[in-house]
């Protein structure tokens, strides 16, 4: 064990509650940014440490985390208790409680730093505070504090003085360096980062982030207000050995084209990529953006971007019991119309070499002519089955999902879709005996398969077929796969309803939605699996872990939904990463 980490844990503790008392009325301190070199490659910075604390010590879904029995657990923990008489002698020596003494010690915000390049990568964190004497003080006291810690641990290693420019510099072995810098705490991972960072306290910060042209770009690119902000120089990622592999078309690998050659084409001609943190009421939002977007963008993007004349996606399907639900763009008779420009020589070789032998297990149908087939408008959806499609229940429950696209020729594609299904099953069905179920839905046929319960299937001791009756239908220009008969039925209804209002555009290229009630009405499916573990982890009553099973179902229940929204648009793109608490 590193002796070092229990001292430094607990200053890190510390820190990290910065500015949570009252902010007075008086000049604020300088930017924290001032002491960062301009060589920095990744920056984050909290202008504000009280209000990023409150903003998530505050929200009602820690609260409620916080009240958990097994997280009410930890606090009797040696270590919680380590880290309470740390506190408590931290404000006894410094004569003040901790709301008011971390404000004085970092009230003017925190700034941390990575270069990329020498390995360890040079590390920077600058903690601005408002009072130089009490700064002064802790920082002696904390050093005093883990000289002792490194004793009791016998460690060879301890705090050695040193000097720079002046200025006393202190540093334990060759991976910490500390020095305080006026009323600024400077940190390091490498002695000439900690220089670097002095030389800026004296000469004057024309070369530090503060003045970055990139770092400035950044925060006019993100709302306003962040609680923090990251910042990272995708010019200096671009130079690293081995990138041009990745951000150059064609690729050798080509499932990073496939899987993420959208966000490659966007970190090809981004300068920079900017992140922000922002909370409003009871919801959290994480924003990631880049200042590129249609324009200039290569064949990579134009598979994800939607035309701007047209809806960049299709509404999320939202079945009951809705656990998770996806809508995308997603052009993917472009990966073999445009399959030159993405691919290798080889990698399109081996691709025409598939197309052409496609048809023996496609029935017949060209791999080429299904991708071509289908519009760019996809949707995935995952519920919880609330109604059983067999008498027989699955010792292990899986939930019911189903696919959607939307069809070009829907007469020619649902058609080959029929065959190809329907070959599938009949391939799969000679060895678990499946029943073709053909149930009619409205003006639907929806064509389906049940597993026969009074036939045992060889290899499935738990019954896990019994999660899956699967079946497909067309409705209008949709084309719907779901893995249970009663999931289909319920789709039908949703598609043709939407056909009738499709309801206002969406302007994102994909939308993403994990919803927290579904995923307790599962959860509820586990309950004896789960109250079993907190008994044998814990060694719990089986009264006690029943409540604890319910109070953590609850919490989860109350935290709402989790959604990831890409949009892309002209000159600028991003990612929202949203936490909306269960209204």
């Amino acid at each position: 064990m590193n002796p070092l980490r229990p001292w430094i844990g607990g200053l890190a503790c510390l820190v990290v509650l910065v500015g949570a008392g009252s902010v007075r009325a008086e000049s604020p301190p300088p930017s924290p940014l001032r002491l960062i070199p301009d060589v920095a490659d990744v920056v984050i910075e909290v202008k504000n440490p009280r209000q990023l604390v409150e903003a998530i010590v505050t929200l009602d879904a820690v609260k409620g985390f916080m009240g958990l029995e097994a997280v009410q657990e930890f606090y009797d923990s040696t270590t919680s208790r380590r880290f309470y008489q740390l506190l408590a002698y931290f404000e006894k020596e410094l004569g003040a409680k901790w709301p008011e003494l971390l404000d004085k010690l970092g009230g003017g915000g925190a700034a941390l730093s990575v270069q990329f390049g020498p390995d360890p990568a040079p590390a920077f964190l600058v903690l601005q505070g408002k009072d130089e004497a009490l700064l002064r003080k802790f920082f002696k006291l904390a050093l005093e504090i883990g000289e002792g810690e490194l004793a009791r641990n016998e460690s060879k290693e301890k705090p050695e003085k040193g000097e720079y420019r002046k200025i006393e510099t202190v540093h334990i072995g060759d991976k910490f360096y500390a020095a305080v810098a006026g009323s600024a705490l400077l940190v390091s991972n490498q002695e000439k980062a900690l220089q670097a960072g002095i030389d800026l306290h004296l000469d004057g910060d024309k070369k530090s982030v503060a003045h970055s042209a990139g770092v400035a770009e950044a925060k006019k690119l993100l709302p306003p207000d962040p609680l923090a902000t990251a910042w990272l120089n995708l010019e200096s990622v671009r130079k690293a050995p081995g990138a041009d592999k990745i951000f150059t078309l064609p690729r050798n690998d080509a499932n990073l084209t496939i899987l993420f050659g959208n966000y490659l084409d966007l970190a090809a001609r981004s300068s920079y990529l900017c992140a922000g943190f922002y909370r409003k009421g009871e919801s959290l939002l994480t924003t990631i953006r880049v200042p590129s977007g249609r324009e200039g963008m290569t064949a990579e993007l134009e598979l994800h971007a939607a035309p701007a004349d047209q809806p960049g996606i299709r509404p999320l399907l939202e079945p009951k019991g809705v656990m998770y639900s996806n809508s995308s763009y997603l052009d993917v008779g472009k990966f073999w119309e445009q399959r030159e420009k993405l691919f290798t020589k080889e990698q399109v070789k081996g691709f025409e070499d598939l197309d052409k032998n496609s048809g023996r297990f496609l029935a017949g149908t060209q791999f080429s002519k299904l991708l071509t087939q289908v519009h760019p408008y996809r949707r995935i959806v995952v519920a919880n089955q609330s109604k059983p499609g067999y008498k027989t229940s699955p010792k292990q429950p899986i939930p019911a999902f189903a696919v959607v696209v939307e069809m070009k020729d829907p007469e020619a594609f649902s058609k080959s879709m029929d065959t190809i299904l329907r070959g599938v099953a009949l391939l799969v069905g000679s060895q678990a005996k499946l029943k073709l179920v053909e149930e009619k839905h409205g003006d639907y046929m929806l064509v389906g398969y049940r597993f026969p319960e009074d036939v045992p299937l060889k290899g499935d001791d738990t019954d896990i077929r019994f999660n899956f009756s699967p079946c497909f239908v067309a409705v209008g220009k949709q084309f719907m796969a779901a893995s249970t008969i009663e999931l289909g039925h319920e789709l039908i209804d949703i598609l043709e309803k939407e056909a009738k209002d499709p309801g206002k555009p969406l302007k994102s290229s994909s939308m993403q939605r994990v919803y927290g009630s579904g995923g307790v009405e599962y959860l509820k499916s586990l309950e004896r699996l789960l109250v079993t573990q907190v008994i044998l982890s814990q060694a719990a009553t089986p009264d006690s872990a029943k409540a604890q099973v319910r109070d953590f179902l609850a919490w989860v229940r109350a935290l709402g939904n989790v959604e990831i929204d890409t949009v892309y648009g002209d000159k600028d793109s991003r990612i929202d990463l949203r936490l909306a608490p269960a209204k």
